[in-house]
């Protein structure tokens, strides 16, 4: 029996491990990189920086703002743009405050300041859907929208102080949502915060001017910084080593505030109150959002024992949301949409009125 011719080929060679290595990483780096573009273009096509910073940086973030040695930082003056998470028109006066709108501005010698966060800023709405615009609209007095994002109720006051100052002012307005008294704890919430400090009956002011080229005592941020340019990296991390990744650093507490937050809001109301009283100005304190919490109404309760006019819109919209459930969906989408906003105007504008 006749066998086969034996083939002319030389057997072939094994692949290196090398070679194999490289075949394994080809499709991974194209996955890899294909995840890297993707992410790109949903979260911030024309952003070609540190995508860590975005978390860390609130100059980076929503509306442009200024750096301030002792609010930490302020909406940048005579800004207009879309250019924002929710593309709603946001436009900041000379003075720093957010506009009302392009209407004619009602005539009056003296006006009304509103500060607190973003939801007196009017985050998610345009110029003239934030509730002051809405309550400039049903006053027909001036409104200043003093409202900044991300604000702790320390900043607002300091920031009413400052207009107390510089404007003719007849009635302000202190609004806080409950989380403002946590951010009160914090020696840096994206920027460097003011510190208060207890001292007697009363609070003062520790670390101001503000040192904003301070360096973190973070070991691992130039790490950080440098593996946050990859939106991929960034995205991974954010959302399985979160604490490590921003957070610590977007956010610090002061130790010897830790915990503090409602005690040090009661004390910044009755700082407010007597510069109030010293200028002859009402004073209206406002408790926002959808859930109140037992310290933010006892911090309202403080106020009122101690002379201060409180109105509780966190509780009575809770009291509504119950006997209409989709109240939820038709004034909150985050923040206060324009209905309601307009809600907290009306309910503004009528406990005003009984202020004399």
């Amino acid at each position: 029996m006749e066998r086969p011719p034996a083939s002319s080929a030389a057997p072939r060679r094994p692949l290196s491990r090398r070679r194999r290595l490289l075949f394994a990483l080809v499709p991974l780096l194209a996955v890899l990189a294909i995840a890297e573009v993707a992410i790109r273009l949903v979260r911030a096509p024309t952003h070609f920086g540190s995508f860590r910073d975005l978390r860390t940086d609130m100059l980076r973030r929503n509306y442009p703002a200024a750096r301030h040695p002792v609010l930490g930082y302020v909406p940048q003056a005579n800004y207009q743009s879309r250019d924002n998470h929710w593309g709603t028109l946001v436009s900041i006066d000379a003075d720093g405050m957010r506009r009302n709108g392009d209407g004619p501005t009602p005539a009056g010698a003296r006006v009304i300041a509103a500060v607190g966060d973003s939801f007196t800023f009017g985050d998610e709405v345009d110029d003239d859907a934030s509730w002051p615009a809405c309550l400039e609209r049903r006053l027909q007095q001036p409104v200043k929208n003093g409202g900044v994002f991300g604000y702790s109720l320390a900043q607002a006051v300091l920031r009413a102080e400052d207009m107390l100052q510089r404007f003719p002012v007849d009635a302000l307005v202190v609004a806080f949502i409950p989380d403002d008294l946590t951010r009160c704890e914090y020696s840096h919430r994206y920027t460097p915060q003011p510190v208060f400090a207890f001292e007697g009956d009363g609070i003062v002011l520790r670390n101001v001017p503000l040192d904003h080229d301070a360096k973190s005592a973070d070991l691992g941020k130039a790490w950080k910084d440098a593996f946050g340019h990859s939106a991929l990296v960034d995205a991974i991390l954010a959302n399985t080593v979160r604490g490590w990744w921003f957070e610590n650093e977007k956010q610090v507490t002061a130790p010897e505030l830790a915990g503090q937050g409602p005690r040090l809001g009661k004390k910044l109301l009755e700082r407010i109150a007597a510069a109030c009283k010293a200028k002859d100005v009402r004073l209206l304190v406002v408790l926002l959002g959808d859930r109140p919490t037992d310290a933010a109404l006892d911090v309202l309760l403080h106020a009122s024992t101690h002379g201060i006019t409180t109105l509780d819109l966190a509780s009575k919209f809770t009291a509504r949301e119950r006997t209409d459930p989709s109240l939820k969906a038709k004034w909150f989408r985050g923040h206060m949409t324009l209905a309601g906003n307009d809600w907290v105007a009306g309910e503004v504008a009528a406990a005003l009125r009984t202020l004399r």
